[in-house]
């Protein structure tokens, strides 16, 4: 995808707050129209968090993910983000976890070049075994060469100690766009025992230029020969981190898009013939982006990342890189897939705790069951602040509402909140900043299944600023919520009734 090298992102305990504590944990932004008892509105410094079950590295952030699995562990391979300002960046990382609730730092695998080198930047790729030889092809980037970009190799023995050939160079074809040549997969073909390269670039091709998944074939993974595309669309500018896969009768093309932002998939009967598109191509929104794939044999899981946001605030646009999310993909048998959490990280979060509740409006509880009646006023039932890692889960049943769901940051008077808003008209779930006397500010949304009985099963997956909202079994939605961290959340229903039975908090 593209490269970006940015700056460390400003702490955001600011001059003129509160003041932070010795830790730089927090400031104080409760709101002076908060009501006297009131919780405090915490505004906590997400640069000095600590995230273990979405990672990111220690210093610096998790960029494109490459996955790769062998002998019970996932080798997540990553374009490290240290936004250190430096003229060299985005070498490969690695991380390794056998159940995607832990993770190992391995640290540096392939480090960037010098300023005058090709791989000045480290780019996407993807890693394949061949013959006891892991082979690392990787985007050479240099914004002052010409072409920018080039196809580049390392190899190992190991999966952890990386050498670069420098004899090896691809360069884009003619007809091809020279800087725009990146994110290589490496696929078999199984009947013909040949390999194809799959590249990100544009073409040329069916009398105009358009984004196309090049196609390059070899017997010995090192000469390469251009073939017809493998994929083209006139509708985008560039599809990135192009993966490609088979489970069952099904072979299935996942991208990014890089104009709307979100992860893509496709699929078709065999290796041949025409793809279709679902109805809801899309498998995340705008904060899960580069997913790649990876199977264990049994299952397979997408890994991406959530974006952080410029300054770590909610109110500024997104970055490049952030931590790492990961789902997994159930197969049904039209072909058309979807995605639910990892076993490893729900099976870790199963301590229950007491639910604390600090206010309710027009809500009858019994037990952990909260019945929610909306009438001219919203009904809420909000919950005592967490920190850390810990999950949500809930059965959902709308009796009547159409309007209803989980909000992050409630705490002064609720002033401003983040909902998760589960939308039955519009078949949305979606993400709003809702601040009184204001119209909602719609962030993002995906598309949202509604059964026949209105029930939802709904796990959320929380650690600091990261929100992922599972339904289902079906819906993933991820997100990055500032607020949410160390902040009370509830529960609510903008009209009618709705029921959150089973309401737990689990870490």
């Amino acid at each position: 995808m593209k490269l970006k090298n940015k700056f460390l992102s400003m702490s955001l305990c600011l001059i003129g707050l509160t003041g932070c504590n010795n830790n730089m944990d927090y400031v104080s932004n409760d709101p002076r129209s908060a009501e006297a008892g009131a919780p405090t509105c915490y505004n906590v410094n997400d640069l000095h968090r600590t995230y273990s079950t979405f990672f990111k590295p220690a210093a610096g952030w998790v960029g494109d993910p490459m996955p790769f699995y062998e002998n019970g562990k996932f080798h997540i391979f990553y374009l490290h983000d240290a936004r250190d300002g430096s003229p060299t960046f985005h070498p490969w990382y690695k991380a390794t976890t056998e159940n995607f609730s832990t993770f190992t730092d391995d640290g540096e695998m392939v480090p960037t070049g010098t300023i005058e080198q090709q791989d000045r930047a480290l780019g996407t790729g993807s890693v394949f075994k061949h013959n006891g030889v892991y082979y690392g092809f990787y985007t050479g980037h240099n914004g002052d060469l010409d072409p920018r970009e080039k196809i580049m190799l390392a190899t190992s023995t190991d999966l952890n100690t990386w050498t670069k050939d420098p004899s090896f160079l691809l360069a884009a074809s003619d007809g091809y766009d020279r800087n725009e040549f990146r994110d290589p997969l490496i696929i078999k073909d199984e009947p013909s025992g040949t390999f194809r390269m799959l590249i990100s670039t544009r073409a040329d091709y069916k009398g105009s230029w358009r984004a196309v998944i090049a196609q390059y074939s070899s017997t010995d993974l090192r000469n390469w020969k251009l073939i017809e595309p493998f994929y083209d669309d006139p509708s985008t500018f560039m599809l990135e981190c192009p993966d490609v896969f088979t489970m069952g009768d099904y072979q299935y093309l996942i991208y990014s898009n890089i104009d709307d932002r979100k992860v893509h998939y496709q699929f078709r009967k065999g290796t041949t013939g025409a793809w279709t598109i679902p109805t809801n191509s899309a498998l995340d929104g705008i904060a899960f982006y580069a997913g790649k794939t990876a199977s264990d044999g049994a299952d397979r899981y997408i890994t991406a990342w959530c974006p952080t946001r410029e300054n770590h605030s909610d109110y500024t646009g997104f970055d490049w890189a952030g931590s790492l999310i990961t789902h997994k993909l159930i197969q049904y048998a039209d072909g058309t897939i979807s995605m639910t959490f990892p076993h490893g990280l729900n099976d870790r979060l199963t301590s229950i705790q007491n639910l604390n509740m600090t206010s309710s409006v027009n809500t009858q509880i019994e037990s952990n069951s909260f019945t929610l009646k909306a009438s001219a006023d919203q009904a809420i039932s909000v919950f005592d602040r967490q920190e850390g890692t810990y999950k949500i889960s809930s059965k959902v049943k709308a009796t009547t509402s159409n309007s209803f769901g989980f909000e992050f940051g409630s705490c002064g008077n609720r002033r401003e909140v983040y909902a998760v808003v589960f939308d039955l008209e519009q078949q949305q779930l979606r993400l709003e900043r809702r601040v009184f006397g204001e119209d909602p500010l719609r962030i993002d949304n995906v598309k949202l299944n509604i059964p026949e009985n209105k029930e939802f099963d709904v796990t959320i997956m929380v650690e600091n600023s990261i929100c992922v909202v599972y339904v289902n079994h079906q819906t993933a939605f991820t997100n990055r919520i500032y607020k949410m961290s160390w902040n009370p959340w509830g529960i609510f229903s903008d009209n009618g009734e709705v029921t959150f039975s089973n309401l737990n908090l689990s870490k």
